[in-house]
């Protein structure tokens, strides 16, 4: 990729996630150490069609730069069209997303149920490729089920087609998020490709996303969920990655200020009512990494103002503090 060397060091990727890579998380998480970045997936569809609600997923922060969009669709010409719309937006690459699980994306085709049509993969690859100067990549998983586990294939076309790099979720679509990722998948990829394999899946803290890179010699990782509520493991797994050394856990301060910064950035973004209605699920997943509990107190949910979010984590923090005394 222009912007981003994969061949220097492993590359810290953030994954594209429904309703939370929008500008807020992607700026904090970068700030935190993430090299790499992806707006929410967007449908291509959606986007030529110049739906509003699409074309603001491709909004920037100011200064954003190595960050790339991932696309959803089934048609070859509508993926270049959107492809060429996400480049003229500055953006500085874009994802086919070849991976998705979810029933709603793969029952219109799209998604990983692209993994059982692979001359329609191909074709839309070497499509859009023509029509953009950005790099292209795709991201996959393992196959479809345990009888069609073909990302040597996939992996093969996408090269040959023109993609820049490719991700792989080493799961298959049927196991969704179960069992343990299988790093072999990801270890023969690279083995059998010349382009960079970023390896996905099962990374839920530091030592996971080493141990990825040890045992399979990909060239970067991508982190999903492991980082709701916890932006800080970039810099865990930056710091042990490059350094070899472990990064102290934030304490409650900062799990507390990040919260708030993250909130109101999104409150800046979309307005106070819709901001923080959109900012409780953030609010859920720092509470659990900032108390320990699964179980979220019911008054988080109520608040409606972002000074009534600042107010209730000052006051528990304040708490905190008493009681260590």
């Amino acid at each position: 990729m222009k912007s981003l060397n994969l061949r220097a060091e492993p590359a810290i990727f953030a994954a594209p996630l429904a309703g939370i890579s929008e500008p807020a998380y992607r700026s904090i998480v970068s700030r935190m150490g993430a090299d790499y970045t992806f707006t929410e997936m967007i449908s291509s569809e959606g986007l030529i069609r110049g739906h509003k609600r699409t074309t603001d997923m491709l909004r920037k922060y100011p200064g954003e730069v190595a960050v790339g969009c991932q696309l959803f669709g089934t048609r070859p010409e509508v993926f270049a069209e959107a492809a060429q719309l996400v480049e003229a937006e500055g953006l500085a690459s874009v994802d086919i997303n070849c991976g998705c699980p979810v029933h709603k994306v793969v029952n219109k085709c799209g998604g990983a149920a692209l993994l059982k049509d692979t001359a329609l993969l191909e074709k839309i690859i070497s499509t859009t490729v023509k029509k953009i100067k950005i790099p292209l990549s795709i991201k996959i998983r393992s196959g479809w089920n345990s009888d069609l586990l073909n990302y040597l294939e996939v992996g093969k076309i996408a090269e040959g087609a023109g993609a820049a790099f490719i991700t792989i979720h080493a799961r298959t679509q049927k196991e969704l998020f179960r069992p343990t990722v299988c790093c072999e998948h990801i270890r023969e990829l690279k083995e059998n490709l010349s382009i960079p394999v970023v390896g996905n899946g099962g990374i839920k803290v530091a030592e996971d996303a080493v141990e990825m890179v040890r045992q399979t010699g990909c060239d970067g990782v991508m982190v999903a969920s492991a980082t709701l509520g916890n932006p800080f493991i970039f810099r865990e797994i930056k710091s042990l990655l490059v350094d070899g050394k472990k990064y102290p856990p934030p304490d409650n301060h900062e799990r507390i200020m990040i919260c708030l910064e993250h909130i109101r950035k999104i409150v800046e973004y979309w307005g106070e009512p819709r901001g923080i209605k959109r900012s409780r699920k953030l609010l859920g997943w720092y509470y659990r990494h900032l108390t320990g509990k699964s179980r979220i107190d019911p008054e988080l949910f109520k608040v409606n103002t972002y000074a009534e979010v600042e107010r209730y984590l000052i006051r528990y923090l304040d708490s905190t503090r008493e009681d260590a005394a």
